[in-house]
């Protein structure tokens, strides 16, 4: 079964082992609150965040060619319950999200928000002023809106390693196999379903 793999030309595998690993981990860090909210202290510009703990999921089948699915990973919410806290941006981002014909795409303020290494405040600075985004942002299903801080453990337990190699080879490899085999079978349908669904 193994061979065969390595012989499939077809990048698609089923990765459901990574998950098993990810059952034994949680991760600390911050969603963007929704709709989104811009708040200014003197210069400095905050949007609001919601710390959460979360849990990282793979996609069960990573088929980057033949589908159109984004392989990124996703994070699911376990505990949400503490207050907003606040992520600093810079000023020209606000003024472009303040205007009536800005635009910005969710994922270039997320990857501001993380380029930045300060942690969210737990609390806005005295003074501070909410203001209303005018400016249309782009967002879409595949956005991730998470951002991990920290991973608790760090290492996979033995027990969880145990079992993602007791998964990788009941479970992965033979739907791996399967599913490439079943590729060409598939194709031509998902063309044509492609191709009806645009037109």
């Amino acid at each position: 079964m193994l061979a065969a793999a390595l012989c499939l030309s077809s990048c698609a595998y089923l990765q459901t082992h990574k998950n098993v690993k990810e059952a034994f981990h949680t991760c600390e860090g911050y969603r963007v609150v929704e709709p989104l909210q811009l708040y200014s202290a003197g210069n400095t510009w905050y949007i609001a965040v919601q710390p959460e703990t979360m849990r990282k999921h793979y996609p069960v089948l990573h088929d980057s060619i033949f589908l159109n699915t984004d392989p990124a990973p996703s994070y699911s919410t376990i505990n949400n319950n503490s207050p907003h806290n606040y992520k600093r941006i810079s000023g020209s981002t606000a003024k472009v999200l303040l205007r009536n014909d800005g635009y910005y795409t969710f994922n270039s303020l997320m990857e501001e928000m993380n380029s930045m290494q300060d942690k969210p405040l737990t609390a806005l600075p005295a003074g501070a002023a909410r203001h209303q985004i005018h400016a249309m942002v782009q967002t879409r299903a595949s956005d991730n809106k998470a951002t991990v801080l920290s991973r608790t453990p760090e290492s996979t337990p033995a027990v969880g390693q145990a079992l993602a190699a007791v998964d990788f080879v009941c479970i992965d490899v033979p739907g791996s196999v399967a599913y490439n085999v079943a590729i060409p079978v598939m194709a031509p349908f998902v063309f044509f379903y492609n191709f009806i669904t645009e037109e």
